[in-house]
């Protein structure tokens, strides 16, 4: 088992065999720590534990490269090992999200509190390390600004059951012509048909996510909510570009999204100015009927 974690406090090397010891249930004597940049001639290579430093830049000290024995049984996952030396250390530790995403972190406090953190490095030899922001306020990290991340929102996994039945009649239609090659029908990117089915896409994901209330923290991004609505506006441009057929399918497919968008929603002309976004009704030319309402339940309040 690996580990990859990132610490606040600059931690010195008895401290941290301790703490690995503890939060992997091995004797500290098992436990081998090393400066990358020391002298590694004296080093338990026959370890238990294994653990690289590198002192480090920025809003955080020490970046630890962790490396157990398979012998060692009953290793923690990531999540685990990281709440557990985070208490053990007494310091915030920083951890890798699944999200394909380079800053996209977790981040465990010696209490146990757990958010998300965007962590962000400078393009230099020794890069300085920023915590640019949380999703939930960190009492050792007082200057860092508390937010939802617009990006880890956007990885997450929605269906998209209305996009589905769109693309899956429009692979029916195109299959019955037959053998034949409407230009129309082909979906790949730049294409008009393609473009429907993303923008659907986005606007099936936030209506969905607007259905449930906004779970599973209760929050959404403005700025992604806004996407979803020139989305919107993309789908409503894309009609004439569409051979009837397909052009018939897509509007069924954007009523039905519509119609539990409107169920989710009221008139509101104000909601965006006081939201402090720049995309306004009041600002736009012919704006659609999207624009002019705004969620039962707001969920950028607070972020």
């Amino acid at each position: 088992m690996t580990y990859n974690f990132f610490t606040v406090d600059r931690l010195q090397p008895p401290l941290l065999s301790n703490a690995l010891a503890s939060c992997i249930n091995v004797e500290p004597s098992t436990v081998d720590v090393a400066d990358v940049d020391g002298d590694q001639d004296d080093r338990n290579w026959d370890a238990h534990v294994l653990c690289d430093y590198t002192h480090v830049f920025g809003n955080v000290s020490l970046t630890l490269d962790i490396f157990v024995q398979d012998a060692v049984p009953n290793q923690p996952n990531e999540a685990d090992a990281a709440k557990k030396f985070a208490a053990a250390a007494q310091t915030v530790v920083l951890y890798p999200a699944a999200e394909q995403i380079p800053s996209a972190y977790w981040l465990v406090t010696p209490t146990g509190l757990l958010t998300r953190a965007r962590l962000v490095a400078t393009d230099d030899e020794r890069p300085t390390y920023s915590i640019d922001a949380v999703e939930a306020a960190i009492p050792q990290l007082p200057g860092v600004r508390v937010m939802q991340l617009p990006e880890i929102v956007r990885e997450r996994r929605v269906p998209t059951p209305v996009t589905a039945d769109f693309t899956r009649a429009v692979d029916a239609l195109r299959r019955s012509q037959h053998g034949s090659v409407n230009a129309a029908l082909i979906d790949e990117p730049g294409t008009p048909l393609n473009h429907s089915r993303n923008y659907l896409a986005e606007w099936e994901r936030m209506v969905r996510i607007m259905a449930s209330n906004w779970q599973p923290t209760g929050r959404y991004p403005i700025e992604l909510y806004c996407d979803a609505l020139r989305a919107r506006d993309f789908l409503a441009h894309l009609s004439a570009k569409l051979p009837q057929p397909v052009d018939d399918l897509l509007q069924k497919a954007v009523d039905q999204l519509d119609a539990r968008f409107r169920s989710h929603t009221q008139l509101d002309d104000t909601w965006a100015i006081e939201a402090g976004t720049s995309d306004s009704s009041a600002t736009m030319e012919n704006p659609g009927w999207w624009w002019h309402r705004k969620p039962l339940i707001l969920p950028w309040d607070g972020n």
